[in-house]
């Protein structure tokens, strides 16, 4: 039997390991551009990042009209604001929104338990919950 030895730097090479500040002195990678794909019913140019809608999710639709309603009265009259029903709209419209608002349970998931994937799945966009229920369990 013969046996070979052969001599490497590949670990010397490797990538290596460093700490830096809590600030962070990297660039971010960009985010990719998902405007390819939008939801029926939405014709027209992708959103731009000045114009992106507020998305209110959760509770009943009346309950979501009054609380756009409210909103619509303290901020500015250029703010546009989108409803989702159902889960499958919030995941699909959160990245394309500036905020996103829960006011309450959506198809049996618990406010908070949304904006708990919300936070896994889009970091970079923020939830507000406004639920009371959830608000006063915590």
């Amino acid at each position: 039997m013969t046996t070979a030895a052969v001599h490497t730097t590949g670990f010397l090479e490797a990538p290596k390991l460093r700490l830096l500040p809590k600030g962070g002195s990297f660039a971010r990678r960009p985010r990719k551009d998902r405007s390819a794909l939008r939801l029926l019913g939405t014709p027209g140019p992708p959103v731009t990042s000045q114009g992106q809608p507020i998305l209110l999710a959760g509770g009943e639709q009346t309950a979501r009209t009054s609380v756009v309603r409210d909103l619509a009265r303290s901020m500015p009259p250029s703010t546009s604001f989108e409803q989702a029903g159902a889960i499958w709209e919030v995941l699909a419209r959160a990245p394309q929104s500036k905020l996103v608002i829960l006011s309450g349970a959506l198809e049996g998931i618990p406010a908070q338990a949304l904006m708990q994937m919300l936070g896994h799945r889009h970091p970079e966009v923020p939830v507000v919950c406004i639920d009371d229920a959830s608000a006063a369990a915590a």
